[in-house]
């Protein structure tokens, strides 16, 4: 059974989609974002491996564990696996499981430390591509042709059986980020620099299935949708490869699923305090951000300043020291500062920085959702 709280009438999807359409936050919702099979796995009460390679089932149950666990107000679709079978364990190394997936029949390397996932025998080269024309773009780059089966009906399965309790939010990365993850960190420097306009015609690539994903999402009954960048800040590239390169990717996929009806948060990591003003320009609904990190203080306050008392915000609770230190005085006081910073009223959702680790005590983000929900901390 899923719990239900009492007063879910208050507290649910619904408030999350009123902070994201700008309504005043009285009450504040809390999203828990998390990303992949990372900390799922550890609610399921299962290894690693058997969610990274799960089945369409286990999968299914990981996300209706977390809400059992948490009872969130908005919580992330992480997809539905590749099919109904399990995966095997074919190797169990001091640093790493071997694991074959029971559906694709791919193999995997699982790091046991930091649960990176590699498929097994693939270079670093072969996992990148090089590309020196249009021609080599048109052929390496595949076009997007639909989610998938699983995907949708695990979707749709999800949005129905958390019903009105919370928010489901697919998500996906815009163009840049697709490009600079197919070329790799170093191509995708090199080319927006040497060949700009090879950059620019590989991210419209991605860009062409905007419409479709934005489509398939809503009729699967999608009412949000998380954009998720990266390598898009001040820490990476300059404002003005921003404005070039990553921002016109980030409007069109913001444009693309506002076209079907879906409210957007766009998320950026890295130092984005340069280029607030530009975030704001893209029109998403919401705007979500990263904890501090690499020296940029990046606060609500100073995110609300420039975004204005009518658009929403996520919060950005640090997910790693905050959450690791469990210190319930830092907690609240956290807490207490970010809700300050959005000031009395400015739509609001309470959220990590970052997905939440894998060894984060479950009852430090209970603690964090009952400080929320109190109604202790006014302003």
């Amino acid at each position: 059974m899923i719990f239900i709280r009492k007063e879910v009438q208050d507290m649910n999807k619904q408030s999350v989609l009123d902070a994201i359409s700008g309504k005043a936050s009285e009450k504040i919702p809390f999203a828990l974002f998390t990303w992949g099979f990372g900390y799922m796995w550890k609610i399921l009460g299962i290894e690693p491996w058997r969610l990274a390679c799960g089945s369409s089932k286990t999968w299914h149950d990981a996300h209706i564990r977390l809400l059992e666990a948490h009872d969130p107000d908005a919580i992330f679709y992480s997809g539905a696996g590749e099919g109904d079978n399990d995966p095997v364990l074919l190797d169990e190394r001091k640093d790493e499981w071997i694991v074959k997936d029971g559906n694709t029949g791919k193999i995997y390397e699982i790091n046991r430390i930091s649960l990176s996932m590699e498929e097994a025998g693939k270079s670093k080269e072969e996992k990148t591509v090089e590309i020196d024309s249009v021609k080599d773009a048109d052929r390496l780059i595949p076009r997007f042709e639909g989610w998938g089966d699983r995907y949708l009906e695990g979707l749709a399965r999800l949005i129905s059986e958390a019903g009105d309790r919370a928010l489901v939010l697919p998500h996906h990365s815009p163009g840049y980020i697709r490009a600079c993850y197919a070329l790799g960190f170093e191509g995708a420097m090199l080319m927006m620099v040497e060949k700009p306009d090879l950059f620019k015609y590989i991210c419209s690539i991605y860009e062409d299935g905007y419409d479709l994903r934005m489509k398939q999402l809503a009729d699967a009954g999608a009412q949000a949708f998380f954009i998720a960048d990266g390598w898009a800040s001040c820490d990476i590239i300059s404002p003005s490869m921003f404005d070039e390169f990553a921002l016109p990717c980030q409007i069109s996929m913001t444009r693309a699923a506002q076209k079907f009806g879906l409210k957007v948060i766009l998320w950026n990591e890295g130092d984005i305090l340069p280029i607030l003003k530009q975030e704001k320009s893209v029109g998403a609904d919401a705007f979500a951000f990263e904890q501090p990190r690499k020296g940029a203080d990046i606060t609500v306050d100073k995110v609300r300043k420039v975004f204005g008392s009518e658009r929403c915000l996520f919060g950005n609770l640090d997910s790693e020291m905050l959450l690791l230190g469990n210190d319930r005085e830092e907690i609240f006081n956290s807490i207490k500062e970010q809700i300050i910073g959005s000031g009395k009223g400015a739509p609001f959702v309470m959220c990590t920085g970052s997905p939440i680790p894998d060894n984060v005590d479950p009852g430090t983000i209970n603690h964090i959702i009952e400080v929320v929900r109190s109604g202790g901390i006014k302003i």
